[in-house]
């Protein structure tokens, strides 16, 4: 049985659990599940915490992205540049928009995109760039404001994994033209199911992305556009309401446990995704880099310490989306990233523990 899990999603509830059960009672007193006044306050909160002017609840991550695309003016045939190491959602996304997704590298070092990467991926007909927060930290989306400038395209936030994260003293979710965060349940800030999230400074895309969660209409009568049926329950807003305030508390251990790892002197055995002045990652995952990722995996676990590779095939060599491109950057982070434990409520001694488990197999190696 592993003692030191990956993740630990449970005790920072501890102690929550009245407002969360009052919470509960409070919707089903209402009578009312799905948008309402508990959406309406979430959304309106949310919004607050993140620095923009709109915020629209919707049913998860997924749908937000491809909402969030779709109001941001992509259209069937359009060009979305998407980074290849990541989620499989950041593209599946814009390809059920109809868009043609034209993968971009990543810098290995960061694991995010850069204003390079971007560039020799930009096509006449890209209309979007999907910047991903990879495990918490913010891509360089300042950097490729000027490039969105000079061709013309929207910078969509992928803030899955990135609630509360900042670049430059700004919050993700308000660096680009539109935003969209998951509520999965290990995410930073998760629900109790599926819930996602978009938020915007622009009112126009903030107006067609609540037409588009809501079948394209107002009133059930007149429907000016063909969307979805991706709304945020109340029970989940009003359940996130109680954890919203939470957040920061929640993200300042992960960014203690990060220090820990550092003064336990992680870097003398693997290479921490490396964290750019300015930026302050929410550590949504902690990972490094390795040789032999599956090996030390294999060793930490007999160690008792839970660690797992992400994104091991990257996107354009999955099957579905396949393509012939070459992404050195994304084939390098992909064979050698390996995620360690990570929470908010990891101890200093755990930290330590898992930093010798990883020596000793690096030694044994």
């Amino acid at each position: 049985m592993t003692s030191i899990p990956l993740f630990d999603t449970a005790s920072n509830l501890n102690g929550l659990r009245p407002d969360l059960d009052a919470a509960i009672k409070r919707v089903m007193d209402s009578g009312r599940y799905i948008l309402g006044p508990e959406v309406a306050a979430f959304e309106s909160e949310f919004a607050e915490y993140v620095g923009t002017e709109h915020a629209i609840g919707v049913g998860n991550g997924t749908d937000a992205l491809s909402i969030a695309l779709r109001a941001a003016g992509v259209e069937p045939g359009d060009d979305v540049v998407v980074p290849s190491f990541t989620f499989y959602a950041s593209a599946e996304a814009a390809i059920t928009t109809g868009a043609n997704v034209v993968y971009c590298d990543v810098d290995p070092d960061t694991m995010n995109v850069t204003a390079e990467t971007v560039a020799a991926a930009l096509t006449p007909n890209t209309t979007a760039v999907v910047a991903v927060h990879l495990f918490g930290l913010p891509a360089p989306v300042p950097e490729l404001r000027k490039l969105a400038d000079e061709r013309g395209f929207k910078i969509v936030e992928d803030a899955a994994q990135a609630v509360g994260a900042t670049l430059g003293g700004v919050r993700a979710g308000a660096l680009g033209d539109v935003a969209t965060f998951s509520f999965f349940p290990s995410k930073n800030l998760g629900a109790f199911g599926d819930a996602g999230i978009i938020t915007t400074n622009d009112p126009e895309i903030a107006e067609t992305a609540r037409l588009l969660r809501h079948h394209g209409t107002t009133n059930k009568q007149l429907h000016t556009l063909v969307g979805y049926n991706s709304r945020l329950d109340a029970m989940q807003a009003a359940l996130l309401r109680v954890l919203l305030p939470h957040i920061d508390a929640w993200n300042g251990g992960r960014q203690l446990a990060a220090l820990a790892y550092a003064e336990a002197g992680i870097a003398e055995f693997a290479t921490p995704q490396l964290v750019p002045e300015g930026s302050k990652s929410v550590y949504h995952l902690y990972v490094v880099s390795v040789d032999d990722p599956a090996g030390i995996s294999a060793a930490l676990d007999e160690q008792g310490v839970e660690a797992r590779s992400y994104y091991r095939t990257p996107i354009h060599r999955q099957p579905a989306t396949e393509q012939e491109i070459d992404l050195p950057g994304t084939e390098l982070a992909a064979a050698r990233n390996l995620a360690l434990p990570m929470s908010p409520t990891i101890r200093e001694d755990q930290v330590a523990a898992v930093v010798r488990a990883l020596a000793s197999a690096r030694a044994a190696a």
